[in-house]
């Protein structure tokens, strides 16, 4: 097995340090990008066709996988489109609903902008797929980062405020989901009422970015505010979350960066008065699924050969321009890696540098080690973690970054073989659990 590593309320499935299952997510291009489109069977899981994510929605939920999450990404990427699927066929609300209503246990969680979308039409249409679903709706929630995003919107907000802007849009939506609570839809015969409208609230609030003085017009499912997940690779965005999600969002390809910001995590959750395990760090993964050990051996072979194949004086620039904030002034491939490439102390380089410098300070910490050699390992890195071996393997090591406190949980972004994924890898995953609860059992007095 080989990997990339050196080394609100909670919903039911997250928090590992109350004794809960890992939660895992699956992007919902998962299926139609794990096969080739120009194949008969890639083009027969198209993006273009929901019953692709229908189906895929079904087998996720038969696997035991928590979520299917919706990326966003709105503008046309056509250096994209030439090669390969797009990531977004379908407006995301829209689809969550069909496939809500195609399953009964797997949450939907579709991608919302808040830079670009009220908090009133937000609401109510997270409500209305929270009713759809029977309480299933989770939603991830982006500032969005391209500029293509707001197209024909002349509305901006400065970089320096998109932060402050999105936790008063998850204020407000927060404010509007509570306004009209489950016990206003009892009807009461003896008043001659068929929802109690005197239980609605106004929302009355008044903001730096939003005016919203009246309740929601659609009723919620749940009492309960959505599970919300956030994406973040800053100490700022991380004391957001820590502030307003459930799950972080990182990329994190190495097990000692997970740990470390695994613990800033909870630290900053604190912080904020909650629980430290009231957010869960959700980094993403790729697989790379085998048949056998060996293929598995061979492909991480080629994966180094092609990176070293060029030299170390290139490679040596490929890490300047990946980290630029590395101190490698004056040194040359074959040097010792020098001990202050990087600052020693993990919360400074989160800090200062944020998350997708913290695997490089994870290989740093091994001191006898060539430039070279370093350099190789960094660029080889993805920016989340990459699992390759059999299915078996790949779940055994998912399943030891959650044993060891690094992740909560992971979504599982792009691979191949999804029909591996679901039938071998997330069983192998979650059937940790019950070992250990029989282990349990049998060392009980």
């Amino acid at each position: 097995m080989t990997t990339s590593s050196p080394t609100g309320t909670v919903p039911a499935t997250a928090g590992r340090r109350r004794g809960r299952a890992p939660t895992l997510l699956l992007n919902a291009q998962y299926l139609p990008s794990s096969r080739d489109w120009r194949t008969a069977e890639g083009r027969a899981d198209s993006p273009f066709r929901l019953d692709t994510f229908v189906r895929e929605a079904r087998q996720a939920e038969a696997a035991g996988f928590d979520a299917l999450f919706q990326a966003d990404f709105s503008g046309v990427n056509r250096a994209g489109l030439r090669s390969g699927p797009p990531l977004t066929a379908f407006e995301p609300f829209q689809a969550a609903a069909v496939i809500a209503s195609a399953t009964t246990r797997i949450a939907v969680m579709p991608t919302v902008s808040t830079l670009h979308t009220h908090p009133f039409a937000f609401a109510r249409a997270l409500a209305s797929l929270d009713r759809i679903s029977a309480g299933r709706a989770w939603v991830n929630v982006v500032s969005s980062f391209r500029p293509g995003t707001a197209i024909g919107v002349r509305r901006q907000v400065p970089r320096a405020q998109h932060h402050a802007q999105t936790e008063e849009f998850i204020q407000v939506a927060r404010a509007l989901w509570a306004s009209w609570p489950p016990g206003a839809n009892t009807p009461d015969p003896a008043t001659d009422r068929f929802v109690r409208e005197d239980l609605i609230t106004d929302v009355d609030h008044h903001g730096e970015f939003y005016e919203q003085s009246g309740p929601i017009d659609m009723a919620p499912y749940s009492a309960a505010f959505p599970f919300t997940l956030q994406a973040t690779s800053s100490l700022a965005g991380l004391r957001l979350a820590a502030r307003t999600a459930d799950g972080v969002f990182a990329g994190t390809p190495t097990l000692g960066a997970a740990k470390q910001l695994r613990r800033i995590l909870g630290e900053e959750a604190r912080r904020a008065g909650r629980p430290a395990d009231s957010v869960a760090l959700l980094p993403g993964c790729y697989l790379r699924i085998t048949e056998t050990r060996e293929e598995a051996e061979r492909l991480s072979r080629e994966r180094r050969r092609s990176v070293r194949a060029p030299g170390g004086q290139h490679v040596l620039g490929q890490l300047r321009a990946r980290f630029p904030e590395l101190r490698l002034e004056g040194v040359s491939p074959a040097d010792r890696l020098p001990s202050d490439v990087i600052s020693k102390d993990p919360d400074e380089v989160f800090a200062t540098l944020g998350s997708r410098y913290l695997p490089a300070w994870d290989l740093a910490r091994d001191p006898g080690r060539t430039v070279a050699d370093f350099a190789a390992e960094a660029v080889a890195l993805s920016e989340h973690a990459t699992f390759t071996g059999t299915p078996e393997q790949i779940g055994d090591e998912l399943r030891r970054w959650y044993d060891d406190g690094g992740v909560d949980g992971f979504q599982t972004i792009l691979g191949n073989d999804f029909d591996a994924l679901c039938a071998r890898v997330v069983p192998r995953f979650r059937g940790a659990d019950a070992r250990a609860r029989e282990e349990t059992r049998d060392k009980a007095p």
